[in-house]
């Protein structure tokens, strides 16, 4: 949707002013059914509905047999939400205008809301037969599909659109972004390129090209793109943001920072930049540098839960767990399903004792995602460290439920039945643990050392050792 500011030209400007200054004062002024089409596009377009719909109404009483205006009633319907409401302007103007292309545009537009798909697709059809400019047509139907996350749909007439109009380039772009919404990466990769072909200097196209390779962490082409798009247009900001997350992932901190930089001159202050700079800071162990950006981010923003997790990694980083769980504590309010979060949380509450606390954070770990190994195996060693040794094997019994095959809870639980004296429980785990991977059997002795010492357990090992 276009910005209100841009919709506004100087005559519609001038006549939504002398129309609300009439409703102001409450007099009565003429206005050409052309003006009140386009003060009632104005409000439609900046999202005024209220507005819309009261003008629309005065515009009828004024022209009634005026169809541009029950069409544009039907239009604020569905952006209303009121379906069947729309079908029943939209009938009035089939009656007498049966051949309107706006009409079955609408129609089907509203039939798609109502997920009546096959007659959304004969409205369309409709369109299409009767309209004199096929390309613009197209392009609307293949949008109502877009604007509707039918992307599958989209991409069909956006087929059609660079099958019979090849050299129009928002086609490419387009079906470019539905593959890519779809995860289709390489045939969104492939009409960016076409795109590319057609226009070497589109900077939508190279943009858009670099968020795929990103996004399939292909990072050095990405990285191209993106410079390819800032030699086109030095000024184009998101461009120099995502190429400092490029060389972020690159492990290029330094010039990493100089790009954020660069953003926060042209661009001005913000919160993600000022967070995104913390993090390159702390990678580089440049704590204090990284503990001043993450605060500019929160000064900036105090709900930008990823910069207060960030203050206390620099803290937990300097041994300081104690100023640290504080800013976690923050992170986990602001972003409560953050499952990484909360697993620094457990690990810094029980370095500092807090067990009740730990617990509470596992729990709620385990409930946001019951196939998180980390929670299962940290949790499980908080009861172990206790000496609720049985809590802690009937835990990762419990665990095993959501992954039987998650080796690293068999060599736990070795350890716990181990210690519990059931031995040949303990075996049964460890064969288990040795099938699933058997390199990853020193696990245990991070726990137990002394079962290193256990010549049962080291016979079946051996036994396993060349199989």
């Amino acid at each position: 949707m276009m910005d209100g500011e841009d919709y506004l030209s100087e005559d519609v400007s001038n006549d939504v002013q002398r129309y609300e200054k009439m409703l102001r004062n409450k007099t009565t002024e003429y206005f050409e059914a052309e003006s009140l089409e386009e003060i009632i596009d104005y409000y439609i377009q900046t999202n005024k509905l209220k507005k819309a719909f009261a003008t629309v109404n005065y515009a009828l009483n004024i022209y009634q047999s005026h169809s541009e205006f029950t069409l544009q009633k039907a239009e604020i319907y569905i952006l209303g939400e009121r379906y069947e409401n729309a079908l029943l302007e939209l009938e009035k103007v089939e009656r007498y205008e049966p051949f309107n292309t706006d009409l079955y545009l609408l129609k089907g537009e509203t039939f798609l809301n109502l997920k009546q798909f096959n007659d959304a697709e004969l409205c369309f059809n409709l369109a299409l037969n009767y309209t004199d400019e096929r390309l613009d047509m197209l392009f609307e139907i293949a949008y109502v599909y877009e604007d509707s996350d039918m992307f599958s749909k989209a991409i069909e007439y956006f087929t059609i659109l660079i099958d019979e109009f090849p050299l129009i380039d928002q086609s490419y772009y387009e079906i470019g972004h539905c593959f890519n919404q779809l995860g289709e990466y390489e045939k969104a990769i492939y009409f960016y390129k076409k795109l590319i072909d057609n226009d070497p200097y589109s900077t939508t196209a190279w943009y858009n090209l670099g968020i795929i390779y990103y996004k399939t962490d292909r990072f050095e082409e990405a990285l191209d793109a993106y410079e390819y798009c800032l030699a086109i247009d030095e000024e184009f900001t998101a461009a120099k943001f995502n190429k400092a997350n490029v060389l972020v992932e690159l492990e290029r901190y330094d010039e990493a920072i100089k790009e954020y930089k660069s953003g926060i001159e042209e661009d001005g202050v913000d919160s993600i930049t000022y967070c995104n700079l913390g993090g390159c800071y702390e990678r580089m162990d440049r704590l204090e540098d990284a503990r001043e950006n993450y605060k500019h981010a929160t000064d900036l923003n105090p709900n930008i839960a990823e910069a207060w997790f960030g203050i206390g990694l620099t803290y937990e980083k300097e041994n300081k767990n104690k100023e640290a769980l504080p800013f976690y504590l923050r992170a986990s309010m602001l972003d409560p399903e953050n499952t990484e979060y909360l697993l620094v949380l457990g690990e810094t509450q029980y370095r500092l004792n807090q067990i009740e606390n730990c617990e509470e954070t596992y729990a709620k770990l385990v409930e946001l995602d019951t196939t998180m190994m980390e929670a299962w195996l940290d949790w499980s060693f908080v009861k172990y460290s206790q000496e609720n040794v049985k809590d802690a094997s009937e835990m990762l019994m419990e665990a095993l439920k959501t992954n039987y095959d998650c080796h690293q809870f068999h060599y736990r639980l070795v350890c716990y039945l181990y210690e519990l004296g059931k031995i040949e429980e303990a075996k049964k785990h460890l064969e288990i643990g040795l099938l699933l991977k058997f390199e990853d059997y020193f696990l245990m002795y991070e726990i137990v050392p002394r079962l290193i010492e256990s010549a049962a357990l080291t016979e079946i090992i051996e036994s396993y050792r060349n199989n």
